[in-house]
């Protein structure tokens, strides 16, 4: 069998399992008694099936917001709408908030995409690579003269969101097993990461923390951080301001020392 009529056979059988296409069944024996369809249909049924327990191990809490009906609802319209084009299943649900937010009933109620778009950037901050923490023995070590041209790095795990509802607040009750409030709108802004104990960690910041780490995102010194806590501050301490955000973030494990 060639290389060719190997690669028709394998796209002739996505096309089966992606879209019904039945040309593959003329290429399936039957065997013990069990027609050609039913195989197809067994085979069919644990893929779909696996592509399910792949988004309900990502978002448990999302399906429980959901339910059972309407998840199995969400699962089939996003695997006839985003088929697998990985070897791997990590990835597969990553357009999920996409598709949330688009197909009906789900973009009515835009806290359902935000609480998928959150459950994948704890999965994101978890898996991140690793990388050396910065400490304050090290902060220590640094002569004076160059703390105003410091440029600190966050680690790899960092992430950084803003939800226009109580998404997080949302996720959290559900995850005590809690009722959660009613969707409100509620801007705010989440940073989350994997702390020094491999556990992923988030918590709310301010519009000023926000703008400081924007700032570093953005390869700015530490004197740049100065200067915007200085034009929103300016009657206060800026120096140990900046060196308290410095220190928590330290403390955090949010920066690397790469």
């Amino acid at each position: 069998m060639s290389k060719l009529s190997l690669h028709s056979l394998q796209q002739q059988m996505i096309n089966y399992l992606t879209d019904d296409k039945p040309e593959i069944a003329q290429h399936v024996a039957e065997h013990g008694g069990i027609s050609r369809e039913a195989r197809l249909h067994i085979y069919k049924n644990a893929y779909q099936m696996r592509f399910k327990e792949t988004i309900d191990n990502d978002h448990q809490i999302l399906g429980m917001y959901l339910g059972d009906d309407l998840f199995d609802q969400m699962v089939s319209g996003y695997i006839k709408a985003y088929p697998s084009n990985k070897t791997s299943l990590r990835h597969f649900a990553d357009s999920l908030p996409m598709f949330l937010a688009n197909q009906t009933p789900f973009k009515d109620y835009p806290l359902i995409s935000e609480l998928a778009h959150f459950e994948r950037l704890l999965m994101v901050a978890f898996d991140a690579k690793d990388a050396n923490r910065y400490t304050r023995e090290r902060l220590l070590e640094i002569p004076h003269e160059q703390w105003p041209s410091l440029v600190f790095r966050f680690h790899p795990s960092v992430q950084i969101a803003m939800f226009n509802f109580n998404t997080v607040e949302t996720w959290q009750a559900l995850k005590q097993e809690q009722a959660p409030e009613p969707a409100k709108q509620t801007a705010n802004i989440w940073l989350l990461w994997r702390n020094n104990e491999r556990l992923t960690q988030f918590r709310s910041i301010s519009q000023q923390e926000h703008n400081l780490l924007n700032l570093m995102l953005n390869g700015h010194d530490f004197a740049s951080l100065c200067d915007s806590l200085l034009s929103q501050n300016p009657n206060e301490d800026i120096s140990q301001l900046a060196l308290n955000y410095l220190l928590s973030w330290i403390d955090d494990g949010i920066l690397s020392s790469h």
